[in-house]
């Protein structure tokens, strides 16, 4: 995280609700989450919560650990060598950062959409038969065929 960004601010009590509305229950709760890029420790202590059926916006400088952040959501980290978060987001009442969930079952629960694509670090081929392999059980040819009518 940026320093100028103070990373133990507490989002939700800085959001005022109309007085009238209803609590939302929480979505998302990251807990004591740090992210680590090798030696580099990018996020420090991140405490938040998202409620249910909302939308929420990240907003900061460039480089502050937004995108980092997101991608914690997802598990993406387990893909590079090297990085690791510790603590907790809780999804659901499920810690999604826990070495004992499979990240595949947490990425057909929060998808991720980018500006620019972000293939999995694997062959084209791959990225695309990925969610057929999740979903489906195809031999060669036919995962062949599928693919090839992808592209």
């Amino acid at each position: 995280m940026n320093s100028a960004v103070d990373p133990t601010f507490n989002i939700s009590s800085s959001v005022s609700a109309k007085p009238d509305a209803v609590q939302a229950p929480t979505k998302i709760k990251v807990e004591k989450l740090d992210f680590y890029y090798g030696q580099n420790h990018a996020l420090k202590n991140i405490n938040f919560e998202i409620p249910e059926k909302r939308v929420t916006a990240m907003i900061g400088p460039s480089g502050c650990g937004k995108s980092t952040l997101l991608r914690v959501f997802n598990r993406m980290y387990d893909l590079y060598p090297g990085q690791r978060a510790e603590g907790g987001v809780m999804f659901d009442g499920v810690n999604i950062v826990g070495k004992e969930l499979d990240p595949t079952v947490v990425r057909t629960r929060i998808g991720m959409v980018f500006q620019k694509p972000t293939p999995f670090p694997m062959s084209i081929y791959d990225n695309i038969a990925f969610g057929v392999r999740l979903h489906e059980n195809l031999n060669k040819s036919k995962m062949d065929e599928r693919v090839e009518s992808c592209l």
